[in-house]
C-alpha cells in the first residue's frame, strides 16, 4: 500500500508545499511541488492573516492545477509544518538518574531517555525536537552505547530545540483557513540536515548553513551526532532590503536584481563602470541603470556580516577546529551567485551544496538545495509513519 505526506513550509521570502509517496519499505519520492512569493510574512513571522493563508490556498491550488496537467486528481487535507526563524532556540540539557544496580541495563537507559524528555518549557514556546547526543556513566562522558558499562550515575546530553508557540499557532491557523490542517510542526534546520547531510559528514564534522529569507540558520554537528545549532535573525530578505535602500528601487525590483544579477563577491573583472538595467517596463525605469560594482559591494557586505557572526560563534564554542568534512549550505538563499566562494574566503573551508539525498524526485528541479528542510520533513514523515497509512486518516484520500 501506498504511503503519502506532504510537508508545508511559510517562509518569510517563499511559501512552498510538496507532497511525497513511497510504498511500504520503498525510498520515498516527491511526486508534487510547488512554491510561490509569500505575502503576509516578515522575519519568519506572520503579519497578516489574510495574505498568509491565501498565499497558502495559491500553493495549494499551483499543486493541484499541475496535477490535473499530468491527468491526475490531488486533494490535500494534512501536511506536516516546517518552522524557521530566529525565534528558534536550541538549549542543552542534561538528564540524570542513578543506575538501578551496578551495570547500565536497558531498563536504566530508557528511564534516562525518558527524564530527557520531561524538561519544562515556558508556555509561551513549543518543543520542536529532542535531539539525544552522548551518554555519561558517573564522569565518564562522550558514551555513544551505555549498556553493560559500571557505575553509580548515567547522564544523557541533549539539545532540546523549541520555538515561539504563538508563530507556530498562526501558521496554524493560515494553513487550517485554507483548509489544510497541520499534523506536527518540524524545525527546518534539522530537516534540512537530515536531507542533505551524509553519516560521515556528521561523524568527521561539519557546518551546516541554512539560507533563507529572514533568517539563517547553522548547525554543527561532531562525533556522528548534532552538537550545537542557532539561528540569526539575518537573511535573504535584508539583502532584498539593502539593495532597494542602495539604489532606490522597489522591492520587487531589488527581489528580481539580486536573483538575476546579483553576487556575493565583488568581480573586479567586471570593471568599475559595468552597469545594470533596472527590471521594469515602466517609462521611468527603462533608462535607468546601476553600478554592477556598487551592486556587488552591498551584497557582499551583508553576506559576510552574516559568515562573520556564524564564524565568531564557531570560534567561541571551539567549534572551528572539528570541521574536517568543511561546510553544507542549504536554502533559497544558497542560489546567491559566489557564495561559495565567500564563504570558502571566510571561513576557510571547502564548501558545496545540500542537494537533498534522503528523498527522490527533486534531482530536476531549480536549485534543489532550496527543498531540503522539505524534503526532510518528508523524509521525517515516511520514516516515522512508514507502517500507518496515511491515505485515508491523515489526507483524507490525497490521490483520487
Amino acid at each position: 500500500m501506498t504511503n503519502v505526506y506532504a510537508a508545508l513550509e511559510i517562509g518569510t521570502s517563499r511559501t512552498v508545499l510538496a507532497v511525497g509517496a513511497a510504498e511500504a519499505g520503498e525510498r520515498l519520492k516527491v511526486v508534487a511541488h510547488a512554491q510561490i512569493p509569500s505575502s503576509g510574512v516578515r522575519k519568519s513571522a506572520i503579519t497578516n492573516m489574510n495574505h498568509a493563508t491565501s498565499s497558502v490556498r495559491s500553493v495549494l491550488n499551483e499543486i493541484e492545477r499541475r496535477q490535473i496537467k499530468k491527468d491526475v486528481s490531488l486533494s490535500i487535507s494534512n501536511a506536516f509544518l516546517v518552522v524557521n526563524g530566529a525565534h528558534i532556540k536550541a538549549d542543552p540539557y542534561q538528564a540524570t538518574i542513578p543506575i538501578e544496580g551496578s551495570k547500565v541495563k536497558d531498563a536504566d537507559v530508557d528511564r534516562v531517555l525518558a527524564a530527557a524528555r520531561e524538561w519544562s518549557l515556558p508556555r509561551e514556546r513549543e518543543l520542536l525536537d529532542i535531539v539525544d547526543q552522548t551518554f555519561a556513566v558517573d564522569t565518564h562522558g562522550g558514551i555513544s552505547e551505555p549498556r553493560g558499562m559500571s557505575g553509580r550515575v548515567l547522564k544523557l546530553n541533549t539539545l532540546q530545540i523549541h520555538a515561539d508557540a504563538n508563530r507556530i499557532a498562526d501558521a496554524r491557523t493560515a494553513a487550517t483557513e485554507a483548509h489544510l490542517d497541520i499534523r506536527e510542526a518540524l524545525c527546518a534546520l534539522t530537516c534540512a540536515g537530515d536531507a542533505a547531510l551524509t553519516e560521515r559528514d556528521r561523524r568527521d564534522g561539519v557546518l551546516h548553513i541554512d539560507f533563507g529569507g529572514g533568517s539563517t540558520g547553522f548547525a554543527v554537528y561532531a562525533d556522528g551526532c548534532l552538537a550545537a545549532a542557532d539561528t540569526i535573525a539575518v537573511g535573504g530578505d535584508h539583502v532584498t532590503n539593502d539593495i532597494a535602500y542602495a539604489f532606490r528601487t522597489t522591492a520587487q525590483q531589488a527581489e528580481t536584481i539580486k536573483i538575476d544579477e546579483a553576487c556575493a563577491l565583488v568581480r573586479p573583472e567586471d570593471g568599475a563602470h559595468a552597469r545594470i538595467g533596472l527590471p521594469g517596463k515602466s517609462p521611468l525605469v527603462q533608462d535607468r541603470t546601476i553600478s554592477r560594482h556598487g551592486l556587488d559591494t552591498v551584497v557582499n557586505a551583508r553576506m559576510k556580516e552574516i559568515l562573520g557572526i556564524i564564524r565568531d560563534s564557531l570560534d567561541e564554542h571551539g567549534f572551528l577546529g572539528q570541521l574536517n568534512a568543511g561546510i553544507v549550505v542549504t536554502g533559497g538563499g544558497a542560489a546567491l551567485a559566489g557564495l561559495e566562494e565567500l564563504i570558502r574566503r571566510e571561513l576557510a573551508m571547502a564548501v558545496r551544496k545540500g542537494v537533498p539525498f534522503a528523498v527522490d524526485g527533486l534531482e530536476d528541479a531549480e536549485h534543489p538545495e532550496s527543498y531540503a528542510a522539505i524534503a526532510g520533513a518528508l523524509a521525517y514523515a515516511h520514516r516515522n509513519y512508514e507502517r500507518k497509512s496515511l491515505l485515508g486518516n491523515l489526507f483524507g484520500g490525497l490521490f483520487k
